[in-house]
């Protein structure tokens, strides 16, 4: 299969919250829409450039999902982010565009971009995935969760909280559950932003500027997923924060370093 119809792009909770919809889906490239709104606006990120992850994971993703033969999906292994200014806050739908690096029998490469309306690129990323079997390929959900109102952030929307400093934890949310009712990688990735933004105690005067994941396991979205972070390196303008991310048992499931700097 080199392509798939836009009508197979997988719209489960994080899509509908973040307003992502596919464009074009193929083996070699593949793109992608978001709108724009209050929505990433955040108390200690200022704005949450790490919800940018949800629809680059997807793009990139789905060019190798296109290739893929019959029973294989793939999941992703890692992606590191990297943040060049902040989504615009209102206005015209962003465009994520996601291109195959290459590809085995084993999984793929892929690299992906945000630009604005008017084409100035906001965020890049490489994903590493591999394929898994699977009985059938994830389709949306018959009942979708229900979105709530713009003026929601996603932090209110993912119930996240601040148990202590660095500590940040999300219940069991189906807008944070992906095709396979696990959560979503962005997701993931998100809660690794407030973790950090958490532990060096931000108030929306830091910004991230790179996100590198790295995948363990899955973490379902029926249970709690915690997040810990510890401040590597802080200095005057830079910050460095490992997090890790565990399961309601505390079995480790991804470890992510966020790398901020202040005023950026």
């Amino acid at each position: 299969m080199d392509r798939i119809s836009t009508g197979d792009f997988v719209v489960s909770g994080p899509e509908i919250l973040l307003g992502v919809r596919a464009e074009f889906l193929s083996a070699e490239r593949a793109s992608l829409w978001m709108d724009t709104g209050p929505r990433l606006s955040d108390e200690r990120a200022g704005t949450l450039r790490s919800a940018l992850a949800v629809p680059l994971d997807d793009v990139t993703g789905y060019v190798v999902a296109a290739g893929a033969p019959e029973g294989r999906w793939p999941v992703s292994l890692g992606i590191r982010v990297d943040f060049l200014r902040d989504p615009p806050s209102q206005g015209r739908p962003m465009t994520i565009t996601g291109d195959l690096i290459d590809r085995d029998g084993r999984g793929g490469t892929t690299r992906g971009d945000v630009f604005d309306a008017d084409g100035a690129r906001i965020a890049i990323v490489v994903q590493r995935s591999h394929l898994v079997s699977v009985a059938t390929r994830p389709t949306s959900r018959v009942h979708r969760p229900a979105c709530p109102p713009e003026s929601v952030s996603l932090r209110e929307a993912l119930g996240v909280v601040e148990s202590a400093p660095g500590l940040v934890a999300m219940p069991p949310v189906s807008l944070a559950a992906n095709g396979m009712n696990n959560v979503h990688g962005g997701i993931l990735l998100c809660g690794a932003e407030f973790a950090a933004m958490s532990a060096i105690d931000a108030r929306g005067d830091w910004r991230t500027t790179s996100v590198d994941i790295n995948y363990l396991r899955p973490v379902s979205a029926l249970d709690a997923t915690a997040f810990a972070a510890d401040v590597v390196h802080r200095g005057r303008s830079t910050a460095v924060v490992r997090v890790l991310v565990s399961t309601a048992v505390g079995k480790p499931c991804a470890i992510a370093t966020v790398t901020l700097q202040q005023g950026s």
